[in-house]
């Protein structure tokens, strides 16, 4: 493998050209419909969603293609806690971004501290607090998802180098 097969690797696929073909997944996770409905209208123009009523639902639709979860903080059943610290184990660096009425339930530092989430928006009907960290937070996965591609090929371009020098080198001479 040359140095110019290696650049061309690398280049062949780019995230500006798989955004192009792509919309980032973003799964919305919160039991009141109007919510989901809502944000459905607002989202659904940029971004590929998956809507779901309930933390367990919301955890069922995560896979590899999430960009990011946007996710209520106070819901039947589980709360957002609790399905944050679930996805944490399951998916460490997929941006979640609570989105919730309660500013009150638990100290902000706490959850940035437990929690590490992307974002924390307070449901107050203005929505480009969320917008900017919806776009952030899919930026951020695709930039992620493109680097560990790179490392990928890299380290099979490594050990096709590896390979070749093996083959090319003469045996030792006893």
């Amino acid at each position: 493998m040359t140095f110019r097969d290696f650049d061309e690797m690398l280049e062949k696929d780019t995230p500006s050209r798989r955004a192009a073909e792509v919309r980032p997944l973003v799964v919305v996770v919160d039991d009141d419909e109007m919510v989901r409905r809502s944000l459905r209208a607002v989202l659904s123009n940029r971004y590929e969603l998956r809507l779901c009523a309930s933390a367990v639902d919301g955890l069922s639709a995560l896979n590899e293609d999430v960009s990011a979860v946007i996710l209520d903080v106070k819901m039947q059943g589980h709360d957002g806690f609790w399905a944050c610290m679930q996805i944490r184990k399951r998916y460490p660096d997929l941006p979640v971004i609570f989105y919730s009425a309660y500013q009150d339930i638990k100290n902000p530092y706490d959850i940035i501290n437990e929690m590490h989430p992307y974002g924390y928006v307070v449901k107050d009907g203005s929505t480009r607090k969320l917008l900017d960290l919806v776009e952030g937070a899919t930026r951020l996965s695709a930039t992620r998802r493109e680097n560990k591609r790179v490392v990928e090929s890299v380290r099979a371009g490594r050990l096709e180098i590896e390979q070749s020098l093996r083959k090319s080198r003469p045996p030792p001479s006893e």
